[in-house]
């Protein structure tokens, strides 16, 4: 037999709660809770009509939890919002005209189309576009908090999810990350009993989601989901304690969708009985008859709901009638990135100078990073032991002396969390921030991958153009004898995601420059560092030396620039990170045979410099790429399809290969250099190419 969910008991509001309210305040949240309610119906209508293309989350019955929390918020306050985003959005003061095109997919919608349903946004009046990722927008309210605490003090972050978001990795995290902080979040869980078909009391032993606060330190409060004036009063005291440098709070809102989750799903899990209980307490019903109890007239109750129709209505037929985008917009690149790719010729060998200047390759990124600190107010460097007094200065010592420069609150100790890190700081970069997170290692970014891959490459995009994210994460890669959770190169992930610049660094020159034009591009960009190089010095004849001369000063790296390391006519080799250093090695000893190799560090693996690679390749005719990440779906194997299709009249040979075997890296140094790319097998490689 089917459990009974039944709602909250009703409770009258209190003389407090009603004393700021006038009647046209009182008209107003009920206007708002029909326009919502009237522009999903209508929605639904014309779905099912074919008018409108994806899907459509409904939430119908939970009008009072966007319209309670939203009114007590400014039009200069952000909120987050969900899969199921068109009550929040049309709460927080999205034109209803705007909304319905946008789900219409119309080039006048909120986001030209790019979003649809689930993707309600506009930056202008404080909307992210919303997350579909359940739990998705938990970790990104925290930065944004971040950003507006301190650039616009008083501001406040809402961040609405669902009762399934809490059993995420992300609830936890981005919670406990923003009562860490301190940070002017409110969290609002909407809790319909139902994760979509799911009881939430069947996969979950603590059901009060509210009481979960306490785990963090924070205030929590459950309140009836289904009465507007109650999630004011509730919303009202948490706003006001975030405002205040009060810190975060959970509320937890008891409501119900009367709907199914999404179009296909007939509610066969629920019974009868529950859903009348619910609908018995229906928001706008049981609000317009308490208006009435007041003394509201029941003409003007009805003229505000005949005012949300009507509004509706016109949405509908502005929506039906706006224009569809010029198909040739949605591969822009200036959607996807704020500055897009600009061809360059390859830079030439590192520069030379007294060796007073010469760096490793973690003084230079520490030189890059302390010089745009103190050039840009607005840069902050977030992470794992940052900036702990007598601490380590990062994993490997990058940031040593930094938070005594510029203060623990620009250079910020953070929770061992990889999904708030990172989430939170995309929300900062938006918001106003330039981030500097820090993971360690590159192997823990996949514990952010969502965060990277769904909020970091795509807002932009999903934007319609108008959000930035100026993010510039830092991954240190390779195998150095730690096993194979702390050895992986995965680079070539990133190559694969548009939205992501991936800079790979091997030499201190490139450090430095190539730091400071990540920390000065307007897109989030991953750096990869390899482990092994941060300070490496030549200790025997072709051993690996990293330390080179750095100029003082400023310069940069140009995007998307790659570096001719040694000029040659017979093969060119593409290398980076220690693989580039074995193929400077083997370029030298086979100049002694006559044979030119021409070695290129690409730099940039997104953008990719394409158009050095193919001059090079057009001169010699033969190429080989060493580098470290696995064989199979490296970047080396994008190249040599590439290159093969657009210099396939130039090749004199098959393109080759050169990478770490397919297994994950193992611990044992014998074992390890069986799986590493070696020194033979690149001169094997470039000799076959010759043959």
């Amino acid at each position: 037999m089917m459990t009974v969910r039944e709602p909250l008991p009703p409770v009258a509001p209190s003389a407090e709660v009603l004393a700021g309210l006038t009647p046209d305040k009182e008209l107003g949240l009920l206007e708002q809770m029909a326009l919502i309610r009237e522009f999903e119906q209508a929605a639904y209508l014309r779905f099912l009509k074919n008018e409108i293309p994806g899907t459509l989350h409904q939430s119908q019955g939970q009008e009072a939890v966007a319209v309670g929390v939203c009114s007590v918020l400014r039009t200069d306050d952000w909120i987050t919002s969900t899969h199921r985003p068109h009550g929040h959005a049309l709460a927080k003061g999205m034109r209803a005209d705007v909304a319905m095109a946008e789900i219409y997919g119309k080039e006048s919608g909120a986001l030209l189309g790019r979003g649809g349903s689930m993707h309600l946004g506009d930056t202008s009046i404080g909307i992210l576009p919303s997350i579909a990722i359940v739990g998705g927008g938990i970790t990104i309210a925290p930065g944004l908090a971040l950003a507006t605490r301190r650039l616009a003090p008083g501001r406040v972050v809402v961040c609405f999810f669902g009762d399934g978001a809490s059993n995420e990795g992300a609830f936890h995290e981005g919670i406990n990350f923003a009562a860490a902080l301190g940070l002017p979040v409110v969290f609002v869980c909407e809790n319909n009993q139902y994760g979509a078909s799911t009881p939430f009391d069947e996969v979950s032993k603590n059901t009060n989601i509210a009481s979960r606060a306490a785990a963090y330190g924070i205030p929590g409060e459950r309140v009836d989901g289904m009465d507007v004036l109650a999630v004011r009063a509730a919303a009202e005291r948490a706003v006001a304690r975030a405002r205040t440098a009060g810190g975060p709070t959970l509320i937890e809102a008891m409501t119900y969708r009367y709907v199914g989750h999404s179009r296909g799903d007939a509610r066969g899990y629920r019974s009868k009985d529950e859903e009348a209980a619910w609908k018995a307490r229906d928001p706008i019903e049981t609000y317009a008859a308490a208006l009435h109890g007041r003394g509201v007239d029941e003409e003007a109750t009805a003229a505000a709901l005949a005012r949300a129709k009507a509004t509706v209505a016109e949405a509908v037929a502005f929506a039906q009638q706006a224009p569809q985008g010029d198909p040739a917009t949605a591969i822009d690149p200036g959607a996807i990135y704020a500055a897009p790719a600009v061809a360059h010729p390859a830079a030439g060998p590192l520069a030379q100078g007294p060796k007073e200047r010469t760096l490793t390759i973690a003084q230079a990124l520490r030189e890059g990073i302390r010089e745009e600190l103190a050039g840009d107010p607005g840069l902050v460097l977030l992470g794992e032991d940052v900036g702990v007094p007598g601490g380590f200065g990062g994993a490997f010592g990058v940031y040593l002396g930094l938070a005594e420069e510029f203060g623990r609150d620009r250079v910020i100790d953070t929770p061992i969390s990889e999904k708030a890190l990172v989430g939170a700081s995309i929300g900062g970069a938006i918001a106003g921030l330039r981030t500097l997170p820090d993971l360690q290692y590159a192997d823990f970014v996949f514990e952010a991958m969502d965060e990277l891959v769904n909020e970091a490459a795509k807002l932009r995009y999903m934007s319609g153009g108008r959000l930035s994210i100026p993010m510039v994460l830092r991954c240190p890669v390779g195998a150095t004898q730690r096993g194979a959770q702390h050895a992986q190169c995965p680079e070539s992930y990133f190559m694969h995601v548009p939205g992501i610049k991936v800079l790979c660094i091997s030499d201190p020159y490139t450090a430095k420059g190539g730091i400071k034009a990540a920390l000065r591009d307007p897109d989030p960009v991953l750096v990869f560092e390899h482990k092994l190089l941060y300070g490496a010095k030549r200790r025997e004849a072709g051993s690996i030396d990293t330390v080179a001369y750095v100029p003082e000063g400023d310069y940069v790296t140009e995007v998307g620039q790659a570096r001719c390391r040694r000029p040659g006519r017979d093969v060119t080799v593409l290398a980076t990170f220690t693989q580039l250093y074995a193929a400077l090695g083997v370029a030298e000893a086979l100049a002694l045979e006559g044979i030119e190799v021409e070695v290129i560090d690409p730099v940039w693996l997104a953008p990719f410099p394409w158009d050095a690679v193919y001059e090079s390749v057009r001169r010699t005719g033969r190429l080989v790429i060493a580098h470290e990440a696995n064989l199979t779906g490296g970047w080396g194997a994008e190249v040599a399809a590439r290159v093969a299709e657009t210099c396939f009249t130039n090749l004199k040979a098959p393109v080759t290969r050169v990478a770490s075997k397919d297994v994950p890296m193992p611990f044992a140094p014998w074992l390890e250099a069986a799986v590493l790319p070696s020194r033979d097998a690149l001169v094997s490689a470039i000799r076959r190419s010759l043959s």
